[in-house]
Order: C-alpha cells, then structure tokens, then sequence
C-alpha cells in the first residue's frame, strides 16, 4: 500500500474515532412542557367529525385569534386497523389502540326506532341487558368478536370503562346524522358494554337552508351543559355540521357551499367561546378528516386542549417524539392522565404533553403539516422511479460484467453509475429540506445530478471512492440522528410519519445501507499497518453503530440493531479465521441473538421508553400475547410490502444475482477482506430480511449495496489488469 493511501486511511480512521467517542453521549432535547396538574375537574369534548386543517387555518386567519392562540393544538395521525375507516378512526380514540369497525352502524337512544322496534329492544335482545334510558349500541358484542380475532388486540370502550370505575361519569350530545345515521361521539364515552348515558335527538334541530335540513342545536347543548356538567365530568359532544356539509358538497354551488361553510365555522367558534366561560378546559378534536381532505392526502386532523391558565401552545406526544404528528391512541392514556388516573399495560399511547408557544406555535405547525403532506403526496412517485432506477442498474451492470467486452470508456461509464447509485441515500438526506420545498420532479434531477456529480468526481479515487462514499454516508446518519433526526424526519428515504408505521429512530430503508456501509469501512481499516490501531477502530466503529441503532433515543430500530449484532460476530469470525463445526455455528448463532436481546434490552433500560422498551415490559410481565401479537403485525406487514411494494423488485433482483455470486463463488478475491465483507453483507441482509418489521425494505436496500460494492471492486480489478 502506498504512502498516500495510508495517510488516506489514517485521516479517516481518526474522523470514525471521533464519532464512535461522540455516540457515547447521545443528544437529545426534552420537550418544554407546560405544567399539568393530574387533579380532577371536568373536560368537555366537542368532536368535529371531518374536520381537517384547512379548517383549522381558516380559524387562525378569520376567527378569534385571542381563543385561537389561547390553545395547545396538535396534527393527529388517524390509522385505523385495516383499511381507511371512519368509525375506525373513532373507536381507535376509545379503545386506545387500532381498532376495526362494522360499517353502516351507528348507536341509538333507547327510545328510537331500529328497524321497526325500538332500539333497547334490540339492545336487549342481542346483548341480554336491558336499559331503561340513555344512548345504546347494538352490534357491541359482534365489534368485540371481531377485533379479538385481531393482531392489536384492541378492547372497545376501555376509556369508558376505566372512568366510571374511577366515579367519572359521562354524557354524551349530538349527532353528525345525514339520510342515514351517522354518529360518532357516543364510542367516546360508551363503556365495554355499549351503554353510555346522553341525549342525542335534542342536540339537532331542524333548518330547511342547511345542509340535510339539519343544524346543531347550540342553545339547548349549552343548556344541558349547564345542567349536567356536575354530575358528568366527561362530557361529549359531536358537532355534525361540518359533517352534514362536507357529505352534500359535490351537489352544491362553490358559492353555496362558501358561504354555509363559514357559517358553520363561526357558529362552532361562538359555540366553544360560550362553553370556554364556564369550562376552561375543553378540547376540540376530528377523529378524521373529510373525504376531499383525504384523497388530496392531508390525513393528520387537528386536536386543540385549551386549559384554565389560558396559555396556547402544540401538543408534544411521546409516541411520536414529536410535535408536528401525534398519535390517536395518545387521547386515551391522555383523558386518563387530565383525570388524575393512572395508565396501565393496557395502554400503547402516552399522554400529550403541551409546549408553551415561546418554543413553537401555530403557523409553524401548519407549515410542517404541509411539508408532511407534500412528502405524503410525491413519495410513491420518487421512490418508484428510484427503485426501479436500481434494479434496472444491477440488470445492467452484471451483464456487461459478465458477458461484456473489456472497454475502457464503458468501465469508466460503470464507475460512475455505481458510485452514483450508491451515494444516492446520502444526497437523500443532505437535500431532505428541498423535498417539502420543490417539486417532486425537480428534486428528483436535483438528486440525480448530485448523485452523478459524485460519481464522476470521486471515482478518481478508484478503490477509495467507496470509503469515502460509506464514510460520508454513516457520518451523515450518525450526526442527523444525534441531533434529533431533522433531516430523515422529512426524507423520502427516511420514514413517512401519515403512514403511521415509525415516527422516529432510523427508518427500514436506511438501516440496511448504514450497516452495509459501516462494513465496508471495517473492510479498508483492515488494511492499516498498526494491528492495534486497525482493531480499536473497527471495534469502536461497530460498537458506535451498535449503539446508534439500539438506543431509543437515536435508531430505536430492533431489528436492525439485532441483525447488525449477528452481522457483527460473524464479521468477527471471519476476519480472525475462526473455523467451528456446523453445530457450534448453530449454538453460537443462538447465544449470540440471545446475548444480543439482552444488549438490547440494557440500551432500552439506560434510556428513555420506546416501543421497544414497552415490549421488553410486557415481555418481563408475562404479557407473551402482545409479543405474539407483534409478531403477527410484522409478518403481516412483511408479507404485505412483498406482494404490493415497488422494493420487491429490488430485493428479488439483488437476492439472485447475490446468490449466483455465492454459488458460482465469484467473491474470491485475493484480498480476504473483500471476501470477509461480501460474506458478511449478505449474512447481515438475510437476517434483516427475517426479523425486521419491514424487512422488505432493509433488505433490498442493503442487498443493493453489497452486490453494488461487488460489481465495483470486480470493474476495478478489471480496469488494473
């Protein structure tokens, strides 16, 4: 090795000690919350069915900006259980977890007719109970049986059930009611078994100018408040105008439907100005958002608390560890806590913290709602052409390595295709802020001339440009995640918080290529001189991204930290030569992802909660079916993203063109550290593949990248003879 590769390696092997030494204190800023007080006083919810943010900026620009900025607002994901549904979204605030819905039902007031008989008969009939007055749900018991059959395991009505054990009692008002039936408010405060006391009838009364010749009944609502706020401290009210409107708006004039709807909106504004002087704390929720909201993919619905110290400010959830996104099943553990009742295992949420306004307030909220929506809208769009970009480049290349003639020009081609494909994730993240801000065309030319550019420039390292590539890259991710992950928080590569599926820690699509690329550094630090100063390295090095990926405050990623651990002893094996029997690499295999799981775990302990440390928990509490259940999830999920995601491709391609690789053992190089790389890359993406929760993705994305590395080491082998 030459004395300017050494000196090459030697810079970057002092750059990784750095940031292996910095890994050791992760960064991470506690929210500054407002003071909540766990005492027991009233909360009056006023549910506005469809009700999106385009509402909510309507408010802050016509409204009552003293109510308004008065308020902790946040955007609320509303993922249901299966597919987009409306009374999915509803009964997943109540049961505090994913829930399924029987669609076209509704609950009923005892005394209304079902059918031709009288709703507590039919309640009675089906159920075994009978119920001399409030509000009842018939279908309570085939709701229970179908969400028992389900993987989240969700138990509607365990808010109600959990404040009447506690003396909480609870009402509930209104309806969002069109032709048919539509009421949503009563799952709130309705208990396990379907029962909950309220008026729903009253609280709408008649107005043929209105849409469905109905409109909310505020006087009479106000009245009842008045009346019974004493005895219900929970009280619910569904505000269906909104609703009613959005339902008849493809009938209607622009003009017409302009017009009924800034009356609805200040009629609702007056109607929360009115209780807000006798009950300072109140909230203002949408369970979902209306369906023109829906298809143009602006999901998130708004939530406002307004409390008695009339501070304003935005909800913080330690579901998302976020405050642009919270979590429907955050409003559960959240009533409880304002309550002063204690959460259980039961809950998956954690209550909502609220941040005074000093730190963030509304309109900054607003533009980031619509920086997710945009990266929401455009991201099926990018990543397709990306993915299928990668695919067609592996077909490509392995072609023209195998069976092309051996041209100097289209080596030189291919040396830059490749760099390019493989420094494509970290001009990803370096450009994440142009994502929200350009059009999904011209970031995607932007991206590819960055990626080019790259290509063509570090290609004149030959070998070299690949550390240079993965050290960037890992460097990247490991500064971005220590400084609370800004950039993968609005990439396209990164995770994608409307989905639903992570809100923090490092995405599936980009675990696989950090500790792919983290293993090609190991493969050139191999080549320093000093054996001392090439093992610190390399250890801290894997130990720094060990750490990186199982802390809960920085990739919070089980199953990349768990394959980047077996990826890690087999390395080991390999690079020291270590030759055991095929039974002792079985029980070495075993122990060490039991060894693993404990790491895991003693990361998860020293560190803030996360959803890895809550099923640590309920593993520890004998709680075996909600991993069971988890299980399931991921599986389910795996098998999901197989059959309808663009990354099969990619995996499928990779996958074989790895496993002719092996079978026709093509990675023999005389440079053993290559050969220890190949080995351990594709060891490390086949478990990824196995126990990851979209392994899919990680997968592919890491497959990629060691076939990609191969292709490149074999042009320069063909380029120097």
């Amino acid at each position: 090795m030459s004395e300017n590769n050494a000196k090459f390696i030697g810079r970057f092997v002092s750059v990784l000690l750095l940031i292996a030494f910095i890994t050791s204190y992760p960064n991470w800023t506690d929210a500054k919350t407002a003071d909540e007080k766990n005492e027991h006083k009233n909360q009056v919810i006023i549910l506005v069915p469809g009700m999106s943010f385009e509402e909510s900026e309507w408010f802050f620009n016509h409204g009552d900006q003293t109510l308004w900025s008065s308020a902790y607002i946040g955007a609320m994901n509303t993922k249901s259980a299966g597919l987009h549904s409306e009374l999915g979204s509803m009964l997943t605030l109540s049961a505090g977890r994913k829930t399924t819905a029987i669609p076209h039902t509704a609950p009923f007031e005892v005394e209304e007719d079902l059918e031709g008989q009288r709703a507590g008969d039919r309640f009675a009939q089906l159920t075994n109970n009978r119920v001399i007055h409030g509000v009842v749900y018939p279908q309570i018991e085939e709701l229970h049986k179908k969400n028992r059959v389900t993987h989240y395991n969700a138990q509607f009505g365990k808010l109600g059930d959990r404040l009447s054990n506690a003396g909480v009692r609870s009402f509930v008002m209104g309806t969002s009611d069109t032709g048919q039936k539509h009421r949503f408010a009563s799952f709130l405060s309705m208990t396990s078994k379907g029962v909950t006391d309220g008026s729903l009838n009253g609280s709408v009364m008649s107005d043929n100018t209105r849409a469905y010749g109905k409109k909310m009944n505020s006087s009479w609502m106000l009245n009842e408040i008045a009346q019974k706020s004493e005895e219900y401290p929970f009280i619910v009210i569904e505000w269906g105008d909104l609703y009613r409107l959005a339902a008849l708006k493809d009938q209607m004039t622009d003009v017409a439907f302009k017009k009924q709807r800034e009356q609805t909106l200040q009629e609702l504004e007056a109607f929360i100005q009115n209780i807000r002087e006798e009950h300072p704390t109140m909230w203002l929720i949408s369970p979902f958002v209306h369906k023109e909201a829906y298809l143009n993919k602006k999901q998130l619905a708004p939530v406002y608390e307004w409390t008695s110290n009339g501070e304003g400010g935005v909800l913080f959830s330690d579901t998302t560890r976020r405050t642009d996104v919270l979590s429907n099943v955050d409003l559960l553990p959240t009533f409880i806590q304002r309550f002063g009742l204690e959460s259980t295992d039961y809950d998956q949420g954690f209550p909502l913290k609220r941040i005074t306004k000093e730190i963030n307030d509304a309109q900054q909220l607003f533009q980031r709602v619509d920086q997710s929506v945009h990266i929401f809208k455009t991201r099926a769009w990018v990543l397709s052409i990306y993915v299928t970009s990668l695919a067609v480049l592996l077909l490509a290349v392995s072609g023209w390595t195998w069976l092309g003639k051996k041209k100097d020009t289209q080596k030189t081609f291919l040396h830059i295709l490749l760099l390019s494909a493989l420094s494509s994730p970290l001009w990803f993240l370096v450009l994440a802020k142009l994502e929200s801000t350009s059009s999904a065309g011209l970031f995607f030319v932007l991206l590819l001339c960055c990626s080019l550019l790259w290509g063509g420039i570090v290609r004149l390292l030959q070998s070299f440009a690949l550390l240079l590539t993965a050290s960037c890259t890992v460097i990247a991710l490991s500064v971005d995640l220590l400084t609370g992950s800004t950039l993968l928080s609005h990439s396209y590569l990164g995770y994608d918080p409307l989905i639903g599926a992570r809100y923090y820690g490092i995405g599936n699509e980009y675990v696989g290529i950090y500790i792919v690329f983290v293993f090609v550094i190991t493969a050139y630090l191999a080549k320093v001189r000093i054996t001392w100063l090439r093992w610190t390295a390399s250890i801290l090095l894997i130990a720094g991204h060990l750490f990186i990926l199982g802390h809960s405050q920085l990739g919070a990623n089980a199953g990349g930290f768990l394959s980047a651990c077996l990826a890690s002893i087999f390395w080991l094996m390999w690079a020291t030569s270590i030759k055991v029997s095929k039974k002792r690499m079985i029980l070495f295999f075993i122990i060490s992802g039991v060894g693993a799981l404990i790491l895991l775990y003693i990361l998860q302990s020293a560190s803030h909660s996360s959803h890895i440390g809550v099923a640590y928990e309920r593993l520890l509490a004998g709680d075996f079916s909600y991993i069971i259940d988890t299980i399931a999830r991921k599986v389910e999920m795996n098998v999901k993203l197989f059959k309808h995601s663009n990354w099969t491709q990619l995996l499928v391609i990779s996958y074989l063109l790895a496993g002719f690789i092996l079978w026709r053992r093509l990675d023999r190089w005389s440079d053993v550290n290559k050969q220890v790389f190949i080995k351990t890359g594709v060891m490390g993406s086949v478990i990824l593949l196995l126990i990851n929760d979209s392994g899919v993705v990680a997968a592919a994305t890491s497959m990629f990248c060691v076939v990609s590395i191969y292709f490149y080491w074999r042009l320069i082998e063909k380029t120097d003879e």
